[in-house]
């Protein structure tokens, strides 16, 4: 499969049309090429330094600038949904399951959608919530405030589900947060089974059945945040703004994804 994330960085950004013109008609002074700048923020992302401790041969400030015109143009977020959408045209008739989940990333500078939370000492954090398939593709991701429930994004995850995959739902694999008779009949509305465990002070705890074995296959989402949380970036969350740590993390699930493509693409 050739698919390589910096040719199609690449391809997106000459493509789009407020951005060509700054990188092919290019001024005789400018020392640094689009392919070095594109190294540049990829090494960035894995290595999880600050814009001041960069050791590059780019200006960390002028590198801040080209990361701030793709943030712009979501260029990240365009690459994220190229690689998505290749992969549903190829596999989207094999899914049946989808699970459902968040992590939280500690924060260190953020200013918006952080909240104060229990689990993690009251700390503030940002909140990533990510709905995978079957063979653990990421396809919806929301973010949240720290102190926001998980269920209060999963219509919008289902909604998603259907706009992508109208026909090939089957089951959604979510753990006891997010327990609410709202969801299950959402989700009967739309003849898609459920595997949510009811709380034991609900009436249907007692009669709700469920296929343990296939409950248990939702440590897959946690396995794609142990792969996010690879890259050093998502120790804590350093950008300021939303946009900022968004981009970071579309490009994270870009390079997760793509690699998640290409071995179900060898092993067909």
């Amino acid at each position: 499969m050739n698919f390589e994330i910096k040719t199609e960085l690449k391809n997106i950004v000459l493509n789009t049309n407020n951005l060509k013109d700054t990188y092919i008609k290019k001024h005789t002074n400018t020392k640094h090429t689009l392919d070095k700048i594109i190294d540049e923020l990829l090494y960035f992302l894995k290595s999880g330094v600050s814009w001041k401790n960069l050791r590059s041969t780019i200006n960390y400030k002028t590198l801040h600038w080209h990361f701030t015109k793709f943030v712009k143009y979501n260029i990240f977020l365009k690459l994220f949904n190229k690689i998505k959408n290749m992969y549903l045209k190829k596999y989207s008739h094999n899914n049946t399951s989808l699970f459902i989940d968040s992590t939280s990333i500690n924060n260190k500078y953020g200013v918006n959608k952080i909240g104060r939370n229990k689990f993690y000492k009251n700390k503030k954090v940002t909140k990533i919530s990510l709905m995978t398939d079957t063979y653990d593709f990421p396809l919806s991701i929301f973010f949240m405030k720290g102190n926001y429930h998980d269920n209060s994004v999963f219509e919008k995850h289902i909604k998603d589900a259907v706009i992508l995959m109208p026909k090939n739902i089957k089951t959604v694999v979510a753990d006891k947060a997010y327990t609410s008779l709202n969801n299950y009949k959402l989700l009967e509305s739309k003849n898609i089974k459920h595997i949510i465990p009811p709380r034991q002070n609900m009436k249907l705890y007692k009669t709700y059945t469920y296929d343990k074995t296939e409950y248990k296959k939702r440590i897959k989402v946690e396995h794609i945040f142990g792969r996010l949380k690879i890259f050093r970036r998502f120790n804590f969350r350093y950008d300021k703004y939303l946009r900022n740590f968004s981009a970071f993390t579309y490009l994270a699930f870009s390079m997760i994804s793509l690699n998640i493509l290409k071995k179900r693409c060898s092993i067909n």
